[in-house]
């Protein structure tokens, strides 16, 4: 009895303390846009702003809030949401093909997209040319784009290169686990490469200087500190292969084709050939080169090349590249 009492304390605890989930965003034009999602884990003061920019140049559109109705702003809780937007309140020569419009989940100050959800099981991937094994894994969610400037934006200005707790690291991952916040005070760590506080925005001048740009030139120990910041993770090795090969894209991607640097090689936002992106694999703690930290995995990304399986290499947390990102997973 008293056990079933613990099991039904931790379970209703984490409920409580569980992430609001955006999962299965759909988007069409009639006479309106009409957004539907839902949202796993629902939560009080939850609310969803709307996101829109042209592709061409990227320009981005304010919607007017007498233009929307239904589900904005602050949410109740409930099993499906939608909200319509009037024409008449986008550009006159708005279109699903011209146009980028999507939902942000916001909650506690921390910004959600759209993430893609995995059950628990086996997976087939193939580990090199011509070679299959499954690859099993606990149930999952995997965001459907890599962490934007936005959203870096918003740790940065809740001060999350301020606070010792969010760079610490798991034992688990490195046999330190100061390392990271021992290196930001050793590198003086205050934002993202190529960032400015002068700058408005911060990215201003960044090689991936579009607001949904995914953030790029940030060392592992920064994106494990987001990471603590929104209660999420990196993905492992086993589920950025299992994302890779049983991913779902829609018929329209919502960022399909949509460039992010200057010299279009960079498609934002998908698992297949987005940047490269930081994962929470690495060797083990015992194999430890330096100061208590080690090499982390690197999943290689490229939208000139299509791979056709996952192609990774080992890095040090201290590495950072203008076509380095990562994404986020809730487990």
């Amino acid at each position: 009895m008293r056990r079933s009492l613990i099991i039904i304390f931790i379970l209703v605890i984490s409920r409580l303390f569980a992430i609001p989930i955006l999962l299965n965003v759909e988007i069409i034009q009639q006479d309106r846009i009409v957004i539907s999602w839902q949202i796993e884990n629902p939560a009080e003061d939850m609310r969803i702003e709307i996101g829109c920019f042209k592709k061409s140049d990227k320009e981005i559109i304010e919607i007017q809030s007498e233009s929307v109705t239904g589900d904005s702003g602050f949410l109740e809780k409930k099993d499906l949401y939608e909200l319509r937007i009037r024409l008449d309140g986008l550009p006159q020569d708005f279109t699903l093909d011209d146009y980028i419009i999507f939902p942000k989940l916001i909650y506690n100050y921390r910004i959600y997209y759209e993430m893609e959800k995995f059950k628990a099981g086996s997976y087939g991937a193939t580990k090199e040319e011509n070679i299959i094994e499954m690859v099993s894994t606990k149930e999952f969610y995997i965001s459907k784009f890599e962490v934007t400037n936005e959203q870096f934006r918003a740790f940065v200005n809740a001060d999350g290169y301020e606070f010792q707790e969010y760079w610490m690291i798991d034992p688990a991952l490195m046999s330190k686990s100061s390392i990271g916040w021992i290196y930001q005070a050793k590198y003086r760590m205050t934002l993202p490469f190529e960032w400015s506080f002068s700058n408005n925005p911060f990215w201003e001048k960044a090689e991936s200087n579009f607001i949904y740009g995914p953030v790029t030139n940030v060392r592992w120990f920064e994106a494990n500190a987001f990471c603590n910041w929104m209660r999420c993770e990196m993905p492992t090795l086993e589920q950025i292969q299992v994302a890779f090969y049983n991913f779902i894209e829609c018929k329209d991607d919502m960022f399909s084709g949509i460039s992010v640097f200057k010299d279009n090689s960079f498609p934002l936002q998908k698992v297949r050939d987005g940047v490269s992106e930081w994962l929470m694999s690495g060797v083990e703690p015992s194999s430890a080169s330096c100061a208590g930290c080690n090499e982390m995995c690197v999943m290689i990304n490229n939208a000139n090349q299509k791979w056709n399986y996952v192609v990774t290499l080992l890095k040090c947390p201290l590495f950072r590249n203008a076509n380095l990102g990562f994404r986020i997973v809730i487990d």
